[in-house]
C-alpha cells in the first residue's frame, strides 16, 4: 500500500485524485485514468514534443502528465504499466546523481516547467513540480511537492532504473548532452533568468559533438537527420564577406575549429604556420571586394622554405606522397590560401538560412520567444562547431549551429544541430582587361614567381557556392 507522508499543495487539476474521495475510488480511478490516458495517447500521436496542438482547453500537457504520475503513485492497487510506461521515458538522470546510491530523475513538460523526482530511500521519494504561473502582469516561479513511500514508489524506481540502463546503451552522448542543455534552457525560462557566459551543459554538448565526429569523421551529417534540404546554389554578394578575415583568424588561431587540407586533419606544423599568416592579415579591415581579398591571400602563400617544412612535417607523421605533394601545392597557391578562408567563412549559415523556411521558422520562433523565455538565449547560435577541409581549387565547410525546435503551440521544444554544409569551388573569370601577366607559357616562370601562373591571377578569380541544410533533433 501507498503511504503518502506529505501533501504540501493542493490540488490543481479536476482530475486530481483528491475529488475521489467521497467517490468509489477504484472505479472513479478507474474512469479517470482511462479519460488521461486518451488525452495523453492524442497529444503523443499528435507529436507532443514536435507539432503538437493542445487538445484540451483546460489541461496542459503539463497538467496531464502530472495527473498521471500522481495516479500511478496514489491509487492503492490500481497499478497501470500502460501509463508508466508512457511516463518512465521522459525522465532522464541527472548526470551528478547517475552513480550514487539515491538517484533524482527530471522530466521536462513545457518550456518553463519540469517534474522532478529525488529519490530518499529504496521505496521512498520526493516530486517536486516546477513551473510558472501568471501573478499579476508577469509569470512567477511556482513548485509544489509531496512524499511518496511504498510498494508503487518502489516499483516506480525500479522501471526508471531500467530505463536509465536503456539510455546508457541506446542513447548517445550527444543526446544526454541535449538533455541536460534543455533542462538548464526550461530551468532559465522558469526563473526569467538569461545566461550570460557559456555553461557548462554547452561545454559538454559541444565536447559530445566532437567526439561523435571523431567516431564517425565520414558522416558529418547523420544518417537519422529529421530534416535535410536539397542542395542548391547559393547566392552569395560580395559585401556579405566583410568578415571573412576575421572569421578564418579566429577559427584557425582559438583552435576548436576542425581544419582539414585535401581532406587530412593540418598538423601542429600547418596549425602554427596558419595561425601567424591568418592573424597577419586579420587587421585588413574594411576590404569588401573579391580581388582585393585575393591580393590579400598572395601575400600569405607558403613559402618555398615553409613548404620544406611542411613537408618533413607530412612525412613524419606518415601522410602518404601523392598527398603531400596536394597539401604543399594548396598551401602555395593563392587559390587554396583562398579557400582556406572561404571554408571558415560566416556567411553561408546566413544564405543557407535566407532561403529555407525551416531554417526562417526556427530562427524566428526562438527569437519572438526570448522576451517570455529568455533561457532560449543559449540556442542562437553560440554553441557551435565548425569543420573546413580546403583543397586546391575547392572546400566544404560543415558548420554545426545548436538551436531549437518549437511546437506549434510554442509551449515545448527539442534541442537541435542545424547542420550547415557548403561546397565552394573557384575558377577564372575571362574579363581580364590585362592579359599581358599571361603571355609567357607557365614554364618560362615556374620556379621564379608562381603567383605569375594564370591560375593564381588573383584579379578575376571567383568562387561558385551551394549548399544545404540538416537538422538532427535530438530527443
Amino acid at each position: 500500500m501507498v503511504s503518502v507522508t506529505s501533501y504540501t499543495y493542493p490540488t490543481e487539476t479536476e482530475n486530481d485524485n483528491s475529488q475521489f474521495q467521497s467517490q468509489g475510488l477504484s472505479q472513479s480511478l478507474r474512469d479517470s485514468i482511462e479519460g488521461n490516458i486518451k488525452a495523453f495517447d492524442a497529444m503523443a500521436q499528435s507529436g507532443l514534443l514536435d507539432n503538437c496542438r493542445t487538445l484540451s482547453k483546460n489541461a496542459s500537457f503539463r497538467e496531464i502528465f502530472r495527473s498521471l504520475l500522481l495516479y500511478i503513485l496514489d491509487s492503492l492497487h490500481i497499478y497501470r504499466h500502460d501509463i508508466s510506461d508512457k511516463l518512465v521515458s521522459y525522465f532522464h538522470v541527472t548526470p551528478e546523481s547517475a552513480n550514487a546510491n539515491y538517484k533524482t530523475w527530471i522530466a521536462t513538460t513545457g518550456m518553463d516547467s519540469y517534474i522532478k523526482i529525488e529519490q530518499t530511500g529504496s521505496d521512498k521519494f520526493k516530486v517536486t513540480d516546477v513551473y510558472r504561473e501568471l501573478k499579476g502582469n508577469s509569470l512567477k516561479k511556482e513548485s509544489r511537492d509531496r512524499d511518496f513511500s511504498g510498494r508503487n514508489v518502489k516499483e516506480f524506481i525500479g522501471l526508471l532504473s531500467e530505463h536509465d540502463v536503456l539510455e546508457k546503451y541506446q542513447l548517445s552522448n550527444v543526446t544526454v548532452a541535449a538533455n541536460a542543455l534543455k533542462l538548464e534552457v526550461v530551468n532559465n525560462n522558469s526563473e526569467n533568468k538569461r545566461s550570460f557566459g557559456v555553461t557548462d551543459a554547452e561545454r559538454q554538448l559541444k565536447k559530445a559533438l566532437n567526439e561523435q565526429t571523431q567516431l564517425t569523421p565520414d558522416k558529418l551529417i547523420p544518417d537519422d537527420c529529421s530534416y535535410k534540404s536539397d542542395i542548391k546554389k547559393l547566392d552569395v554578394q560580395e559585401g556579405e564577406f566583410s568578415a571573412l578575415l576575421a572569421d578564418a583568424s579566429r577559427h584557425v588561431g582559438e583552435g576548436s575549429s576542425i581544419i582539414s587540407c585535401c581532406g587530412v586533419k593540418i598538423n601542429s606544423t600547418i596549425h602554427e604556420f596558419l595561425r601567424s599568416k591568418t592573424m597577419a592579415l586579420s587587421g585588413h579591415g574594411g576590404v569588401r571586394k573579391y580581388k582585393d581579398f585575393e591580393n590579400l591571400f598572395s601575400k600569405i602563400v607558403f613559402t618555398p622554405d615553409e613548404c620544406s617544412v611542411v613537408r618533413n612535417s607530412l612525412q613524419k607523421d606518415g601522410v602518404e606522397k601523392k598527398t603531400r605533394e596536394n597539401i604543399i601545392s594548396c598551401l602555395s597557391s593563392i587559390s587554396g590560401i583562398g579557400n582556406l578562408y572561404y571554408a571558415c567563412s560566416q556567411a553561408f549559415p546566413v544564405a543557407l538560412d535566407r532561403g529555407d523556411i525551416n531554417a526562417i521558422q526556427a530562427s524566428n520562433s526562438i527569437s519572438s520567444g526570448l522576451d517570455s523565455n529568455p533561457g532560449l538565449c543559449v540556442l542562437l547560435g553560440r554553441t557551435n562547431l565548425l569543420f573546413a577541409d580546403f583543397s586546391l581549387h575547392t572546400f566544404t565547410q560543415t558548420h554545426y549551429i545548436v538551436k531549437a525546435e518549437i511546437n506549434e503551440a510554442g509551449n515545448d521544444f527539442n534541442i537541435a544541430n542545424f547542420i550547415y554544409r557548403t561546397y565552394g569551388e573557384d575558377y577564372i573569370h575571362n574579363d581580364s582587361v590585362d592579359d599581358s601577366l599571361n603571355e609567357r607559357s607557365a614554364e618560362d616562370y615556374r620556379f621564379l614567381d608562381d603567383s605569375l601562373l594564370p591560375e593564381n591571377d588573383f584579379r578575376n578569380r571567383r568562387r561558385n557556392f551551394s549548399g544545404n541544410i540538416a537538422i538532427a533533433t535530438y530527443k
